[in-house]
């Protein structure tokens, strides 16, 4: 047929298109069905002490699954037929299918027979073992019979291993343990073509149902990640809408009040742990350092991540005591301070995780902070009251593993504006020696910002206002209260430690670390020996390098009130000159070095009624103590 031409055409092609405009759209197409429920098992995860028998339902539909952790598919794992008798440590993979296709998400759930973990073998079925089976290096999977069959340990084995939570990975055994792609085999591999899919549950341990995600799982870590280094690797776990929620909904750490996230780390330890080389550091092994270092910093009024102990198993087999962490991120970030992700700025070892490194670059080019009006400038754009008990905290520990360049997080908000924070991070080589002297004499590059600061007098009347509050009269670094937060740490782990001596303890040496000999030793050492003597020592390193005046703070006592509403405050020492405040106010002019208009001197004792703030200071020789003060009657160091 011709095409019309001419103005018969464009009559016909004006029809056409008036026809075609004038007909209905195409209709889109059907929507696709929602997914079908999950497939439901009539046993949760869990501990096993014997045979169960499991059922799995799915409104009708076929079930197909799988043992292996493989995911199950069309072709890949078994059918369904019917109850099923579980015997032995199970992990099934169950999702519906509909004429050869998935249409439900796969369910995994985990069943650990106790005696099998208390047995674990050299050479478990299924996965590569023998002097070189991981890529050249000795696999290690069995349970040290030393301390499972020590009568020491062997009643209290089973209590231990079921003493934490147990947190369950499951995925193919070539993703972990292949020699072309295994992540575990390969762990010096990093990004995300080293990521992996899996499963993850957490199996709590006082009877509430914890969760299941399908996520990304990659290697953590630097030194721990050298296979000759350490054969026990951290994790991170990377929740993503490419394997299934994009974010984890669970209250992880009871102590928080976040229940939302998209990483978590998987801590091993590897400074001050059973696994290190060097047996002067290895027999100082607690696992409760790293987690320690994040509770002080909180316990000194700072946002600081959490730490949560739990039994981990890959595949079905135990893999030891690990700890999960929070990654002071972006999202961390608006999780706990408000806003969205993108109005954070993240450096990470001077690495950018989130944001720009704009700010940073430029607190990092400021210089002449001994100047007051470099130093104010300074305090826009950082904490510098946080910084002061980040470092504070640091010298109290003795770090040995950071500095300028390791083993930090700095934080800010853009939107609107704020200044940094710095976030502990990796404080495993803390407590070495009581004397350690980080102060004076760091161990890795000092902070310049830091050393810089030292040379201006505020700074360093700051610095000695917050030793004042934490090291003394009760504060998060005088002995008792640094043993408190130790010991509840301890606790937590007093008997899981023995399944982790069974686990890795006699990696090094044999015979293996062990709970009754080596672990309550070094807490011994730390609570008798160290946390004692440790506070005195710090102050003292500290007045080294005039982050501490000479001069003794005031002391401050009650005694009976005139009336019920009013308390009596005495300030010693009496032969000095105190300078205190009723208002709040500081006694001593900021930059200026004299008393402030509204400060009295001491001659009496002061009267103390509710919602008052007395403020005081010592001034001899035209030095000044460390700020002391009380609130509401309530004597503290500020």
């Amino acid at each position: 047929m011709e095409k019309p031409t001419g103005w018969a055409g464009w009559v016909l092609l004006t029809l056409f298109l008036a026809r075609a405009l004038a007909a209905p759209a195409p209709a889109p197409p059907p929507p696709a069905p929602p997914p079908s429920p999950p497939v439901a098992f009539s046993v949760p995860h869990r501990w096993c002490e014997g045979p169960f028998t499991l059922e799995l339902t799915a409104g009708g539909l076929p079930i197909r699954y799988t043992v292996d952790g493989q995911e199950p598919t069309g072709t890949a794992g078994s059918e369904y037929a019917g109850p099923m008798q579980v015997t032995n440590t199970a992990l099934i993979r169950a999702a519906a299918f509909q004429a050869g296709k998935r249409v439900s998400q796969i369910t995994t759930r985990s069943y650990l027979f106790l005696e099998q973990a208390r047995h674990q073998p050299s050479g478990p079925r299924g996965f590569p073992s023998g002097p070189d089976a991981w890529n050249g290096e000795p696999s290690i999977y069995a349970m040290d019979r030393r301390v499972v069959e020590d009568p020491v340990y062997r009643d209290r084995m089973t209590d231990a291993l079921k003493s934490l939570p147990v947190l369950s990975i499951v995925c193919p055994k070539a993703d972990l343990f292949g020699s072309a792609n295994g992540i575990y085999v390969n762990p010096l591999q990093r990004g995300e073509s080293w990521e992996r899919a899996c499963s993850v549950e957490l199996i709590p341990n006082d009877g509430t149902a914890g969760f299941q995600i399908d996520c990304g799982i990659r290697v953590q870590g630097n030194y721990n990640r050298i296979p000759e280094k350490s054969p026990k690797h951290s994790f991170r776990l990377l929740f993503k809408k490419e394997y299934g929620a994009s974010k984890l909904h669970y209250a992880v750490f009871p102590d928080s009040r976040v229940g939302k996230f998209d990483t978590l780390v998987l801590r091993a330890d590897y400074n001050n742990s059973w696994i290190h080389w060097d047996t002067s550091v290895s027999v100082r092994g607690q696992r409760i350092r790293d987690a320690w270092m994040k509770d002080s910093q909180r316990a000194m009024g700072w946002l600081s991540g959490h730490n949560r102990y739990v039994h981990l198993f890959l595949d079905g087999l135990y893999w030891g005591v690990y700890d999960i962490a929070e990654r002071p991120d972006t999202n961390f970030a608006a999780s706990y301070l408000g806003g969205e992700r993108e109005d954070y700025d993240v450096i990470n070892e001077f690495q950018v995780k989130g944001g720009t490194r704009d700010a940073f670059n430029s607190l990092r080019s400021l210089h002449g902070v001994a100047r007051n009006p470099q130093y104010e400038k300074l305090q826009q754009q950082l904490d510098v009251t946080e910084y002061i008990d980040y470092l504070l905290l640091n010298y109290y520990g003795g770090n040995r593993d950071w500095g300028e360049r390791k083993n930090w997080y700095a934080v800010r908000r853009r939107q609107p504006a704020g200044p940094f924070r710095y976030f502990v991070w990796d404080g495993e080589q803390i407590f070495q020696h009581v004397r350690e002297d980080i102060v004076s004499q760091p161990y890795e590059n000092p902070f310049r910002l830091a050393e810089e600061l030292r040379g201006n007098a505020e700074f360093r009347l700051a610095f000695a206002d917050r030793v004042q509050r934490h090291c003394f009269n009760g504060g998060a670094l005088t002995p008792d209260a640094v043993t408190a937060r130790w010991m509840a740490r301890a606790k937590e782990l007093d008997l899981a430690i023995i399944a982790e001596s069974a686990r890795w303890g006699g990696f090094r040496r044999d015979p293996p670390y062990t709970r009754d000999r080596d672990w309550l030793a070094e807490q011994r050492r730390l609570v008798t020996g160290y946390f004692p003597r440790r506070t005195d020592l710090l102050v003292g390193q500290l007045r080294n390098v005039g982050l501490y005046p000479a001069i003794a703070a005031p002391v401050l006592r009650f005694g009976p009130g005139s009336d019920e509403k009013h308390r009596m405050l005495t300030i010693s020492p009496a032969d000095s000159t105190v300078y205190y405040t009723t208002n709040g106010v500081d006694p001593r002019v900021y930059g200026t070095g004299v008393p402030s208009p509204d400060a009295r001197t001491y001659t009496a004792p002061v009267p103390v009624g509710e919602g008052m703030v007395v403020k005081c200071r010592v001034l001899s020789g035209g030095v000044w103590s460390a700020l002391v003060e009380v609130e509401n009657g309530d004597p503290k160091s500020r």
